[in-house]
């Protein structure tokens, strides 16, 4: 990175790529692009583990991601998603099991779309006030 010098090319998007996530461990990272396939790449292969198509939201392939965000224990990876149809926009965020791709929870956005996404990191244990 110092001199500039290109260390690996990433192949199989098909369309420009605008989100990128890596992974709490570091090895794997996500993208979603302009294809609507959300992928799980390896960092030091540059192999694409998964891809996820139709599943960014409930199984819609006409919805788009705009962000993502890995859980803290890289199980699950949140998307954005948008979707312009018939000058309609619906907004979601799609919950991704990484391991399966299936979409576990679809939550509707009532306004704009969801540009920034982020998971809260597990509380301490002792600062968790008892009841």
């Amino acid at each position: 990175v110092a001199n500039g010098t290109e260390l690996r090319i990433f192949r199989g998007a098909t369309a420009p790529i605008r989100c990128v996530v890596f992974s709490p461990d570091g090895y794997t990272f996500a993208t979603s692009g302009n294809d609507r396939i959300n992928r799980v790449w390896h960092v030091c292969t540059g192999s694409c583990l998964k891809e996820f198509r139709g599943t960014s939201v409930a199984e819609d392939h006409t919805f788009g991601a705009r962000s993502l965000a890995y859980s803290p224990d890289g199980t699950v990876i949140a998307c954005g998603c948008y979707r312009n149809h018939d000058d309609v926009r619906t907004h979601k965020v799609g919950i991704l099991d990484v391991s399966t791709g299936e979409c576990v929870r679809s939550i509707d956005i009532a306004e704009e779309f969801v540009s920034h996404l982020a998971f809260r990191p597990p509380l301490p244990r002792d600062s968790i006030p008892s009841s």
